[in-house]
């Protein structure tokens, strides 16, 4: 004799919860022997937790990212390239050895000069100033390590005014043992001084 059987899993969530629960329903089929549901399966169905949804998560458009991207790269592309190798050249030479806040300090003195009317209004006018920093058309640093690749990005980018100004208003700057009684201090950072 051949039995046919039929089992409904009925799947329900309480909205309160948050917990889903199995009902078994057996027998469907009228023409089948009923079977009971065992009372410790009706009187304690195994809860089933489900995760709650991931949040959702609005993003920039990528499109107004790239443009403001495209926009700095424009801008520091704009550059004069004689001007970002000069700054280049100081920086490597004068803090290469230096953490990169006292590289961009060291950039920024020959920016604030530019700015004061005391001095050339050029990056290279600056720095080939007689007796101030040293023969830059002389000095060749090697082009092909990160030195120099990151004295460049910090000449570009205080060349066009970004980046974090770490020593405010400094026009010059010096070994950190030495002194610079007449001019008032800025900042020291590792192993250089910074004064106005």
């Amino acid at each position: 004799m051949n039995k046919r059987w039929s089992v409904l899993v009925l799947w329900s969530l309480t909205a309160a919860s948050g917990v889903a629960s199995a009902h078994v329903a057996m027998n469907t089929d009228p023409e089948l022997p009923v079977v009971q549901q065992p009372a410790s399966v009706a009187a304690t169905p195994a809860p089933v937790t489900f995760a709650a949804p991931a949040p959702v998560v609005q993003s920039i458009p990528t499109e107004t990212a790239d443009v403001a991207t495209d926009e700095a790269s424009a801008e520091l592309a704009d550059l004069d390239k004689a001007e970002v190798e000069c700054v280049a050249k100081v920086v490597v030479h004068e803090a290469g050895n230096q953490p990169h806040k006292g590289q961009m300090a060291v950039a920024q003195v020959i920016r604030a000069r530019m700015k004061s009317g005391r001095f050339a209004d050029s990056a290279c006018g600056v720095v080939k100033q007689r007796g101030q920093f040293f023969n830059v058309d002389a000095y060749n640093p090697p082009r092909n390590n990160g030195r120099w690749s990151t004295a460049v990005d910090i000449a570009k980018r205080t060349l066009s005014g970004k980046g974090e100004d770490v020593a405010p208003g400094a026009l010059f700057f010096h070994s950190a043992g030495a002194s610079f009684p007449k001019r008032t201090r800025v900042a020291q950072i590792a192993d250089h001084t910074f004064y106005r």
